[in-house]
Formats: structure tokens, sequence, C-alpha cells
């Protein structure tokens, strides 16, 4: 850019044309201011004329020299840089595989490759093609302990180890898989999860059910894992696939020292992994209830409707379920509706579990009337 401004900037200095034009109009300047008004304008009528006429005789070009060696300057300076960027460029392409890295910009970082619009699962270290032309795959998170990639291969589920190059798992049996985690992997057959262990084989039977259920994921956290039995009731195994915590629950949730269990309609249960209960009685949270009150604005004496916070009765939830519960932590109902909601200080609206139905119920829980 800086060789065209340079050159640009010589050639409008060194224009004999131009030149001689702004030679014109400064000698009709210098006339204009000593003349009358006749002179005036024949002077415009001629300088106008002189102005897009070439003139017979132009100056003699003195910078034809100068001209040259600038064109060569620059020429010289465009050829060399694109001459050597070509070069770098060519001796790339020669020297680097034809490879695109999921993981990492370096080779070495990498377990997938991309080639003839295929894409490769590959040794990092060797570049060695383990599995050709996959549909997708994922690492295990635990890849330190378990360097095993989990892998779509026409519409079947495979397993390969990136260290031994070994395909552990061929792609062929199991459409529904999932990642290695403590050394074990879920796989499906017939709608039932079964566990192979790092050498492929099955080590826990089919036996726990994959549809019907809450549960997507079957993986180990700290020597346990949450699955359904074939009634679709949800529990919790050890890696043996003993049941540690029996399978009586709709919903798991797994801590480190703990689960907590969840049966439709009734309270959370804090239980340890021999199925003993430690806290009974839990809840999700807590929230006001508020009713319309009728009440006169004080400054025009008019009735106006607003609401009051009911400072006696809450609504619980406990999963998707509401129940009432009084300012003394005493339980009036069960968590049996999905919504609760204020209509005097001492009735409430309760929303049925179809959704469409409402019960109205006491402050004892009693139900006083119903309306669908």
């Amino acid at each position: 850019m800086l060789a065209v401004f340079v050159v640009s900037r010589i050639f409008a200095a060194n224009n004999p044309y131009k030149q001689f034009i702004m030679e014109k109009k400064e000698k009709k300047t210098e006339e204009f201011f000593g003349t009358d008004e006749q002179q005036v304008q024949q002077m415009e009528s001629q300088s106008t004329n002189e102005l897009f006429e070439t003139p017979d005789k132009q100056p003699e070009k003195k910078h034809t020299f100068r001209g040259m060696l600038v064109f060569l300057l620059v020429a010289v300076g465009i050829g060399v840089p694109a001459m050597l960027i070509n070069m770098s460029c060519h001796h790339k392409k020669e020297n680097q595989e034809n490879y695109v890295y999921a993981y990492g910009e370096e080779p070495s970082e990498g377990h997938v490759s991309f080639k003839k619009n295929k894409s490769n699962i590959i040794n990092p270290s060797t570049k060695e093609i383990i599995v050709e032309d996959i549909d997708w795959c994922h690492y295990s998170s635990n890849s330190d302990e378990d360097p095993i990639v989990l892998f779509a291969k026409k519409g079947k589920r495979g397993f390969c180890n990136i260290v031994t190059n070994e395909v552990i798992v061929e792609p062929s049996t199991y459409t529904k898989a999932w990642v290695f985690s403590e050394g074990l992997a879920a796989v499906e057959r017939n709608g039932y999860i079964g566990f192979v262990n790092t050498s492929g084989k099955v080590v826990i039977d089919f036996k726990f059910s994959y549809r019907g259920n809450s549960l997507y994921e079957f993986v180990f956290h700290d020597g346990y894992c949450v699955v359904a039995d074939s009634s679709n009731k949800i529990g919790v195994v050890d890696k043996k696939g003993r049941w540690a915590i029996k399978p009586l629950y709709d919903d798991v949730e797994l801590t480190k020292d703990y689960a907590i269990v969840y049966k439709e309609g009734e309270f959370k249960k804090q239980l340890d992994f021999k199925g003993h209960v430690l806290q009974d009685g839990i809840i999700d949270d807590i929230y006001d209830i508020r009713y319309d009150v009728q009440y006169t604005d004080l400054e025009t004496g008019e009735p106006k409707m607003g609401y009051a916070r009911n400072n006696n009765y809450y609504e619980y939830r406990v999963g998707s379920y509401s129940g009432l519960i009084d300012s003394k932590g005493k339980i009036i109902t069960p968590p049996i509706y999905t919504d609760i909601s204020g209509i005097t200080s001492t009735l409430f609206r309760a929303r049925l579990k179809d959704q469409i139905s409402i019960v109205i119920i006491d402050t004892k829980g009693n139900v006083v009337s119903s309306l669908i």
C-alpha cells in the first residue's frame, strides 16, 4: 500500500498535462484582476475552452528515467514477497499430512482425523487409524483411567482403546451405549441395559429396563449406578450388579455418601447404600400463599381489590407436587396436588394431578367442595 501511495504522488507531481492546465489557470487568474467586464467574459470563455482541449505542444517530459526506476522498484517490491509466500505455502503443503484433528492444534493431542471426507479414530501418538469412517465418537471424561472411545458407525455402537489400538467392542450388536465410567460401560440390547468391562466382556447381565422411566444415563459414581428394574421402578446397584438400594422409587439422586429417593405423592428420603433411612420428610421448597381481599381507599373512600399474604399456611413442594403446611411446620396434606393457591385465609384451591380438576380444602386438609 505504501509503494502504491508513493507512486501515485510521484506520478501526480510529474504529470506534464496537469502542470500545463494549472499554469493556464494561474495565468488567467492574474489577468482577471486587471480587466473590465467584457475582458472578463472573453477570458472566461477562452479559459474554459483551453481547459478541455489538449494543447498542441506539451512541455517536454524530463522525468522518464525516474518513472522507469519507480516502476522497477514497485515490481520488485510486490513480486518478491508474493513469490516467497507461494514457496512457503507450497513447502508446508508438501510436508503436512491431510488431517484435521478434533482436539488440539497439534497432531499428538488428537484422536480423531478427517481424511478423504471420512472421520477416523486414530492413535494420538502414532497417528495410526484404528477405526475408519465413523459417524461420531465420544471420549470418556475419566480418560486417564480408561483411554477408551465410544463411537457410532452405521447406526451401531462400539468401543476402541486409543493406546493399544484395540477395538474392544465391534459396532455390530448394540444400538445404544454410554461412556466408560470406573471401568464399566452400559450397553443396550433388546430394551435392557447391561455393562461391559474394558475388554468388551459383559460382566453385568441385561436385566435393567431402558425405556419407560426417567433415566437417561447409566454411569457409575463412586461405585454406584442408578438403574431401573423390569417394572421401571428405580434403585441403585454396585459394580457387581447387586441392589444397594432396592428398586422401589420413581426417582433417585446420587451423592458420594447417600442417595435421595422419591416416590410420587410422598416425601423424599435420605438413604445410605445399605437402604437404611437417614432422614425422612424431605421437601424441595416452601412458597407463600396469597388471597384476594377488598379494602377501602383512605384517600377516595372507594372500595378496591388487592391481595394479602397468609402468615399461617404455606404451600410446600416435593418433586412436581404440592402440599399444605402450617406456620408451625405441621403437615396438613401430603404432596398430592399440582398447585395450591388461596381463596380466603382459611380456604384453599388445590389442583389435582390431571391438571384440570380442582378441589377446595380447609385448614385441616378436608375437601369442602370440588370444581371440575
